[in-house]
């Protein structure tokens, strides 16, 4: 479904609708024939009743999302492209890069523009890339200050309770902006709201990934760390962890012994 509705952007063929085509494909056709048309308010409504179908496409954050982008709606944007765990194509970067960019998520666009630069774009896209880091980097010749820090962190958890998954988008600013300041400020804090936002929003593996490579171990860093490693099954890591917040009798130490009771054996 995808390479037919790419084709059509591509080439600019109409696409005819056939009966037999099943209803959620004639409202994705519709959806980026008006795309293409720069009429993307028609395109959202289009896209959103496949949003809402039982046989919606993975990847419909390949349309949904840049639609949301040319509409400035950008925490919409960043939410559907978050939350997407289809593998995007360049273009399809190239406005995540940007959804970022106008959030201010400055160090998360670099990377982005840095690595389809890196993957090849056509000239156009090479370019504009580059102004797009250039940007950053200007922004960031002198560390960031505290408040910079401060603002991402505030973010985040503001958005905790309402979506994981963009809430970890700014924390994860946070935890680069920090790692480029003259002196740490709120490492920890900024590590454990990373880890809790990826563990609520199905994504422990990236808290283990996170947490794992810690030198020091804070508790509260434990904590999470044991819970991202129950959540992705691995009991053997869990365990131990566990065992030791609850010797330690801390603030987690009933959470803790609850999360044993529940491990596999």
């Amino acid at each position: 479904m995808r390479l037919l509705c790419a084709a059509i952007i591509a080439l600019g063929v109409s696409g005819e609708l056939r009966a037999d085509d099943t209803a959620t494909a004639r409202h994705l056709l519709l959806g980026v024939r008006a795309f293409k048309a720069e009429r993307y308010d028609e395109a959202l409504v289009e896209l959103r009743v496949v949003a809402r179908a039982p046989d919606a496409p993975a990847d419909l954050a390949f349309y949904l999302g840049p639609t949301l982008f040319k509409l400035q709606r950008y925490d919409e944007a960043l939410a559907v492209f978050a939350a997407s765990r289809a593998t995007p194509d360049a273009l399809t970067d190239f406005y995540r890069g940007q959804t970022y960019y106008q959030l201010r998520l400055f160090r998360k666009a670099r990377t982005v523009f840095s690595e389809l630069r890196a993957r090849g774009l056509g000239p156009a896209l090479h370019e504009a890339a580059g102004r797009y880091i250039a940007l950053v980097d200007a922004a960031y010749r002198t560390p960031p200050t505290t408040g910079s820090i401060d603002y991402y962190v505030a973010e985040g958890l503001e958005r905790a309770a309402r979506d994981a998954l963009v809430a970890a988008e700014y924390l994860d600013e946070a935890r680069q902006v920090e790692a480029l300041a003259a002196e740490p400020h709120r490492h920890a804090e900024i590590l454990a709201g990373l880890a809790a936002a990826w563990i609520d929003a199905a994504r422990p593996q990236l808290a283990v990934t996170l947490l794992a490579a810690e030198p020091a171990r804070l508790p509260e860093l434990a904590w999470q760390l044991a819970r991202a490693y129950a959540a992705a099954g691995d009991a053997a890591h869990a365990r131990p962890l566990l065992d030791a917040i609850i010797a330690a009798r801390g603030p987690h130490a009933a959470d803790a012994s609850a999360l044993r009771a529940r491990l596999a054996p």
